[in-house]
C-alpha cells in the first residue's frame, strides 16, 4: 500500500549541459507565466499549503482520502494522508527535502514500516514541483525546454513544451491551453503503483482544472491523475494559502 502515496506527493506540489530554450517554447512559457498571475507573483510565493480530498484505488477498491499538503520550491514538501482500509484508520506522512525522504505509516494505534522509494522518482517529483512554478523554466541552467507542437486536452487545443531538468535523464511534457495559456496537463513516464499495489513503469498524466485566483496566482482546484490512460486518482483542493516562506522545520527528515 505504501507506493500509492508517493504518487500523491509527486502530483501535488522537470541532462547534461543546459541548452538555450527554443523561441517557440519560450513564448509559450512566457504566455503561461502571465496567464497564471505574472512573474512577480509567481516568484514572490515560493511555498504554500492546502487541504485535499478525493479517491484513489487501494486493494482494487475506490477509497476516499483526505489530507494536507505543504511545499516550498525547490524540492521540499510534506503530505499527510488519511484513509480507512478494511475498517482501520490509516495515516501516512511523507516528507521530501531535496534528496532526503521519509515516510511513516500508522494503522490504528500501530506504527508500521514506511518503506523506501526510488530516488530517481523523488528527483523527478522535485523537478515537477519546480517546473509548475513556471518561471524557473526560463533558466537554462536548470531546465532545457523545446516545443512539442500541439495536442488535444479534453477537446481543446494545447501547446506542448518538452522539459528536461538539469541532471535528470527524463522528459516531462507540459500542456498549455492554446487560448488561455493555462497549464492544463503534465505528463511523464515513471514508476508508480497500480490498483493492486504492484509497481511498474507507467505514463503518468496529471490534469488540472477549476482554476481559482489566490493572491493573484491562478491555482487548479481539481486534479485528476491517469496511469497509462486510465483514471487513477481524483482530488479537490481547498483552503489554499500561498506563502512567501515556509519554516524549514516543517520539512525536517529525522532518522
Amino acid at each position: 500500500m505504501r507506493r500509492w502515496f508517493l504518487g500523491i506527493a509527486v502530483v501535488f506540489a522537470g541532462v547534461g549541459v543546459a541548452a538555450a530554450a527554443d523561441e517557440k517554447a519560450e513564448a509559450v512559457i512566457k504566455k503561461a507565466i502571465e496567464a497564471h498571475g505574472g512573474a512577480d507573483n509567481l516568484n514572490k510565493y515560493t511555498g504554500g499549503r492546502f487541504n485535499m480530498k478525493g479517491e484513489l484505488p487501494i486493494m482494487g477498491k475506490e477509497t476516499e482520502f483526505t489530507g494536507e499538503f505543504t511545499y516550498a520550491v525547490p524540492g521540499k514538501n510534506k503530505v499527510n494522508i488519511y484513509v480507512e482500509v478494511m475498517g482501520m484508520k490509516v495515516t501516512v506522512t511523507q516528507v521530501m527535502n531535496g534528496d532526503k525522504f521519509k515516510r511513516t505509516v500508522k494503522v490504528g494505534d500501530m506504527d508500521v514500516a514506511g518503506g523506501d522509494d526510488n530516488k530517481d522518482e523523488l528527483k523527478v517529483g522535485s523537478a515537477l514541483q519546480e517546473a509548475q512554478q513556471l518561471t524557473p523554466l526560463l533558466d537554462a541552467k536548470r531546465f532545457t525546454i523545446k516545443s512539442g507542437g500541439e495536442d488535444d486536452v479534453n477537446g481543446k487545443k494545447a501547446e506542448v513544451v518538452i522539459v528536461t531538468p538539469k541532471g535528470i535523464d527524463r522528459e516531462i511534457k507540459l500542456y498549455f491551453d492554446k487560448g488561455t495559456g493555462m497549464m492544463v496537463k503534465a505528463a511523464h513516464r515513471g514508476v508508480a503503483a497500480g490498483a493492486d499495489g504492484a509497481a511498474s513503469e507507467v505514463l503518468q498524466e496529471r490534469y488540472g482544472s477549476d482554476f481559482k485566483k489566490v493572491n493573484g496566482v491562478q491555482i487548479p482546484m481539481k486534479i485528476e491523475v491517469h496511469h497509462d490512460g486510465k483514471k487513477f486518482m481524483t482530488a479537490t483542493v481547498s483552503d489554499y494559502e500561498l506563502l512567501e516562506k515556509v519554516d524549514d522545520k516543517e520539512f525536517e527528515v529525522k532518522d
